[in-house]
């Protein structure tokens, strides 16, 4: 197969979704990556997806002012994706930031609200209306509570990949499922990538979206670049119908304690297997023992059962909602794609190469503004954003 463009990227918010500068002249355009695999193939695969859940919070709130205008850019469009792909992932039920008064992110979220017109419900006082509201909920003496109650709330990132390709098909893209072994660079300067199950393809231009498993194929096209994968567990407490019926109104939230020390957590979204669950993580700064180097560490922790110490951090969640009712819990795993700044990568190694990873976390929210960045610059070579472009340039080992 001869295409224009070549997209390769598993990545929870892959960047197909935005190119119809690509339709408009005509270009043709592929997607390569994995598709979600069974429970079967799982034990064979070595590439894995952020994306296989139901659950990520979503907000514009955030400590990073570049973070929040990608977020605000993809939020405003959200609805448009669901409308054109006939597929809903975005549930506005609000986003309760909770912690100590004086608490540097608090403070960020309080400052930004302003800036980018995002009403701000401050609970500082109210109490009684914070009772009546969330009356599940506990919060210590010295805490405050702020609600984003416009466009905060949560998206199944399983639901938002699946748009997105839906959309860029009716624009035309082709959809290839395979992972790739290897890229090269003809003398041609014509691009020849291998897959492992639909032979080669030849493009005049990669963008290169891997996440996480950025440096770990075998892909010529691409220096090596500066990031750290870092291990991440989340627990999943299984609700009865009940529990579910209680904690109906509940937002997501992210409660900080101190040192930024604290937990995010999604209110009760259905699953594919007909059940509910709370899911939480932690917050906390990185740590070197949970990075992942090598494609096998990837691997064994994809499929292994996570960090069992979080299971220690439950004490949180129940102090927060006290009387909270499970069934059972259960431990998944994850991949964070982190880089020194904080941002994405959005650059062009070559005038036919570029590349966009490492969400640090927070990719599921603003991929779909990443995305249209990253097709727009490598197709035209032009950087299309009011934030600066030198905020997302690579850097290399």
């Amino acid at each position: 197969m001869a295409v224009e463009v070549y997209i390769v990227g598993h990545w929870c918010g892959s960047f197909e979704a935005r190119l119809q500068a690509a339709s408009a002249i005509r270009i043709k355009v592929c997607l390569v990556g994995p598709a979600e695999p069974t429970p079967e193939e799982l034990q064979k695969r070595d590439i894995f997806g952020a994306h296989y859940d139901e659950g990520r919070i979503t907000r514009i709130l955030d400590d990073a002012p570049a973070c929040e205008v990608l977020s605000q850019h993809s939020i405003s469009r959200y609805r448009e994706l669901e409308k054109l792909s006939g597929i809903n992932f975005y549930e506005p039920v609000g986003c309760l930031f909770t912690g100590p008064r004086n608490d540097k992110f608090i403070r960020a979220c309080i400052a930004s609200s302003a800036v980018y017109k995002v009403p701000l419900v401050k609970m500082e006082g109210n109490e009684e209306t914070f009772k009546r509201r969330y009356p599940y909920l506990k919060l210590e003496s010295d805490e405050v509570a702020l609600l984003d109650d416009a466009v905060g709330g949560h998206i199944s990132p399983r639901n938002l990949v699946a748009a997105q390709k839906r959309v860029a098909h009716l624009q035309g893209c082709h959809i290839i499922e395979s992972v790739v072994c290897g890229m090269e660079t003809q003398s041609d300067g014509i691009h020849v990538v291998e897959t492992e199950s639909k032979g080669e393809i030849k493009a005049k231009r990669l963008l290169i979206a891997t996440g996480g498993f950025v440096n770990l194929k075998n892909m010529s096209v691409l220096k090596p670049l500066v990031v750290k994968r870092l291990k991440e567990t989340v627990v999943l407490f299984k609700l009865p119908e009940d529990e579910v019926q209680r904690l109906s109104s509940m937002p997501s939230m992210i409660s900080v304690r101190d040192n930024n020390n604290g937990a995010y957590i999604l209110p009760p979204i259905k699953y594919p297997d007909g059940q509910y669950y709370l899911k939480f993580g932690k917050l906390r700064a990185q740590e070197d023992d949970d990075e992942l180097k090598t494609l096998e560490e990837l691997r064994e922790w994809y499929l292994s059962d996570g960090d069992s110490e979080i299971e220690t951090y439950i004490q949180f969640i129940i102090d927060l909602i006290p009387g909270l009712n499970f069934n059972s819990l259960s431990r998944r795993t994850c991949v964070t794609c982190n880089t020194p700044s904080g941002l994405p990568y959005i650059d062009r190694v070559s005038p036919t190469v570029t590349v966009a990873v490492a969400g640090n976390g927070k990719g599921a929210k603003f991929s779909d503004e990443v995305g249209r960045i990253a097709a727009h610059f490598s197709l035209t070579g032009k950087w299309d954003s009011e934030l600066s472009q030198g905020l997302f340039e690579a850097t290399y080992q």
